[in-house]
């Protein structure tokens, strides 16, 4: 239906079932409650929830979660998983872990029921910022045959704690299976991850900026010191509205070949919803370009120098829930 022929990867629903309870990572660290909570509760059977669609029932298995990615044809498929809270205690952390390897190996059992050997399953680390923890849940994750593994649950409240979890939990799963690293995007992130040997990552950070109109720059069109510190600019700004040049003069996406930071800038002020598109488009562009040239600098062992052209060696402290 959406004509990508490349490989795809999907998640289990357990990010989706934290939101449902808990709103997004910022709000639940920041304490912040916009919407009803339709999450009515969590169990061994699986996650039992109210669709904000229709207010109908929904329980949502380890077993359906992996039966639905197998349907949508995913290449990379992930086990349903906890993904726990910040603020709970490391008791709640505990036990929800196990129950998240409880429903990985009912994720395992199911997956290979209908296992034709196109796709491929992926256990997920848990246990918070909890070292014991994290180090149980890896070697659970390493005792089980899954083609891939994946960190998840509560990275932390900081960038620093999120870089220690996770050079920690690296230091404890397989380093002879492919690695993918949850709902992390950032540019500086990416760099960090990738030195401590994470293979993938997903994150709404391209889009997610998009849609408060901010643009993704290299380091090197960091063009003001206000900007120096960001990894993007904010195109509702009041100085982008004559300013006649792409977002960045040297991307080859469609955006900027075509458009302007002052049409955009205008669109934003209007509400009209190119203008989330044409952002979209530039980020989204953006990131595969900064991956591409991740991967090639890795081949041509220069990653550290290829770095100095996407981000600024100015530290960044801030929390992750300013996110």
């Amino acid at each position: 239906m959406i004509g990508w022929n490349g490989p795809m990867l999907t998640d289990s629903g357990g990010y989706q079932i934290f939101s449902l309870g808990h709103g997004s990572v910022s709000e639940e660290i920041k304490g912040i409650r916009k919407k009803q909570k339709t999450l009515i509760k969590i169990n061994e059977d699986g996650a039992i929830f109210r669709s904000y669609i229709n207010g109908k029932i929904y329980c949502l298995t380890p077993e359906k979660s992996v039966q639905i990615q197998q349907k949508l044809g995913a290449d990379l498929i992930l086990v349903l998983d906890e993904c726990t809270p910040f603020h709970v205690s490391k008791e709640y952390t505990a036990k929800s872990m196990l129950m998240s390897h409880r429903w990985a190996e009912r994720s395992l059992n199911e997956f290979e029921k209908n296992n034709n050997g196109k796709q491929a399953l992926y256990g997920i680390s848990q246990g918070g910022v909890y070292q014991d923890l994290r180090r149980e849940s890896c070697d659970f994750i390493n005792d089980l045959p899954f083609f891939g593994q994946a960190i998840g649950g509560s990275l932390g409240q900081s960038k620093e704690q999120m870089y220690d979890v996770v050079s920690f939990t690296m230091d404890h799963l397989k380093k002879d299976r492919p690695t993918h690293l949850l709902g992390i995007g950032g540019i500086v992130d990416i760099f960090r991850g990738v030195s401590l040997g994470i293979d993938t990552f997903d994150c709404v950070h391209p889009t997610r900026l998009a849609r408060h109109g901010g643009a993704l720059i290299k380091v090197k069109n960091r063009d003001s010191i206000s900007s120096k510190c960001k990894e993007h600019i904010n195109l509702r700004n009041q100085q982008f509205e004559l300013d006649n040049n792409p977002i960045e003069s040297d991307c080859l996406c469609f955006t900027c070949r075509k458009h302007s930071r002052a049409y955009i800038h205008h669109l934003l002020k209007a509400k009209e919803l190119l203008a989330y598109t044409l952002v979209t488009i530039h980020n989204v562009f953006f990131m595969n370009k900064l991956m591409a040239s991740i991967r090639q600098a890795i081949l041509d062992d220069r990653l550290d120098k290829e770095k100095n052209n996407w981000i600024s060696e100015i530290p960044l402290h801030f929390d992750l829930a300013s996110l």
